[in-house]
């Protein structure tokens, strides 16, 4: 089998063609570029520039010809900050009208786990803690993975964006405003990266590759580690200073440089040496591997062993759930207690809610997010609740996904959904009773720790009629507070699933 990953950027649209074996094994048999810029004034303007989009659609044109010639089977194309960032729905349709390409916007989140897929699937970390970073036109990705995902952030920074952020200033000012910049875009993040006692850097990117080959020719350090290049910061400090003192003419003619990026590799070699330097970070290995090597990771997965691919996208999901859960200083031993019995509420009443396996990970959010607004204020903690979740990143959900998680959230208390509720009402009625099926689970497993000391331990199944859902609890002490908690606030159970609840103590 054939497939293609189209990664289309804020600079370059990139197409690379692999053949799959039944096993999974992935060879790439071709590859391709267009320079169509179309990050060109979007971070600026937040509009696609014309000329640019003509030069990507007849880019595209090519790539869907290329790809006819080689009975390429399946196509994912993905565009990253600048179709992000600007109104590119026009641009999605005209492409996939005129070259029968169907391009998917991604988060820089899922940016950022296509790269550390790729990275994890390609590099040796030994016990190792890397902090990993792919510089874009218009975004760079950041993370910080021991094998694990420990740390995930998607910055506004970028090559094409710095360059004209600020063109308009003389050249020394420029730079130095550039690293002020970056400098102030980072510093949130510092301290929580940190804390992770970095061993190596992981740059990804034809930023971070072309600056190694110019490193080299200008007889720099040549070092590999199991054949990936390592690019030393000292070396990159120096090669900076050289660059800033050189005019446009003079750094064309930098030997190694790919004259394509003459105009942004300056940017992005301020923007890489500026991250190391505030992190502390006095080497890095400089990976080939990247957004389409883990897309195409993605697939094989998928493809291959479907079960070992959602074990990975779990292990995502949960992970980004955990960052999140320990930004806000939730009680964690509630949180994760409420997201268990949560979980076999759903296992145990798949006759009753008759979801899809699919929404469990919306469920467990929701369940270990549910009292995230108490660090705003605990009186209307399940609003704040609600507006935390809908405006975090978290790896691995969609906004959409964080909309419907944020509402089961919020209904863990107090009132139900109403007609003065816009969230609610905005969406379709299919997604309404999903979310209420979602929150009266939480609101029960909720109120199943009402005491706050994991005392319920089982939860079994007594009986289950058209109307009727009789369970029986299990745990230690006589827990009173759980069955007074859930005799109070079973009424939006019963609304949603029409059936009268009963729990009682085994």
């Amino acid at each position: 089998m054939k497939v293609a990953i189209i990664d289309v950027g804020s600079n370059n649209i990139k197409l690379e063609i692999f053949d799959i074996d039944p096993q999974g094994n992935a060879q790439l048999v071709y590859d391709e570029k267009v320079p169509a810029r179309l990050g060109h004034d979007v971070f600026i303007t937040r509009k696609l520039n014309k000329e640019n989009i003509d030069t990507a659609i007849e880019g595209l044109k090519n790539l869907a010809r290329i790809m006819k010639s080689f009975n390429v089977d399946r196509v994912f194309a993905l565009g990253t900050a600048a179709l992000r960032e600007a109104d590119s729905s026009d641009f999605v349709k005209r492409a996939r009208k005129e070259t029968g390409i169907k391009i998917r916007v991604i988060s820089g989140l899922e940016e950022a786990r296509l790269v550390h897929n790729a990275v994890l699937a390609h590099t040796p970390f030994n016990g190792r803690t890397f902090f990993l970073n792919d510089i874009g036109g218009g975004s760079t990705e950041i993370s910080v993975s021991d094998g694990k995902m420990l740390f995930v952030e998607s910055l506004r920074l970028g090559t094409v964006r710095l360059k004209e952020l600020f063109q308009s200033a003389g050249e020394k000012d420029s730079w130095l405003m550039m690293e002020r910049y970056v400098q102030k875009i980072l510093t949130p993040f510092v301290p929580e990266i940190k804390k992770y006692k970095i061993d190596l850097g992981l740059s990804t990117g034809g930023t971070a590759r072309n600056l190694v080959e110019i490193v080299r020719a200008r007889g720099g350090n040549r070092e590999e580690e199991n054949g990936i290049p390592l690019l030393y910061t000292r070396d990159l400090k120096i090669l900076v200073a050289d660059m800033k003192k050189m005019s446009p003419k003079e750094l064309l003619k930098l030997e190694g440089l790919d004259s394509a990026r003459s105009d942004i590799i300056l940017p992005g070699a301020i923007l890489l040496l500026t991250m190391l330097q505030e992190l502390g970070i006095e080497k890095s290995l400089v990976s080939s591997r990247g957004l389409r090597d883990g897309a195409i990771s993605d697939y094989i997965y998928h493809k291959v062993n479907k079960q070992i691919y959602h074990e990975r996208q779990n292990a995502y999901r949960r992970r980004g759930l955990e960052i999140i859960s320990n930004k806000y200083n939730v009680d964690k031993t509630h949180a994760e207690h409420t997201a268990m019995l949560a979980m076999r509420l759903f296992e145990i009443l798949k006759p009753v809610h008759q979801l899809s396996d699919k929404y469990e990970d919306l469920l467990y959010g929701a369940a270990l997010l549910h009292d995230i607004g108490r660090m705003i204020d605990y009186s209307q903690h399940h609003k704040h609740s609600q507006y935390l979740i809908e405006n975090s990143s978290i790896l691995g959900f969609s906004e959409h996904e964080r909309t419907l998680m944020a509402l089961a959230a919020r209904y863990h208390r107090k009132g139900m959904p109403k007609s003065s509720h816009p969230e609610f009402q905005r969406l379709p009625t299919t997604e309404q009773l999903l979310v209420s099926k979602l929150a009266a689970i939480v609101r029960i497993a909720d109120s199943l720790d009402r005491s706050y000391s994991s005392s319920v331990k089982e939860i079994i199944v007594e009986d289950i009629s058209s109307d009727k859902v009789n369970l029986l609890i299990r745990g230690k002490g006589d827990l009173y507070l759980e069955l007074w908690s859930v005799e109070k606030k079973k009424e939006f159970f019963e609304k949603v699933f029409h059936r009268r609840l009963k729990v009682e103590k085994d």
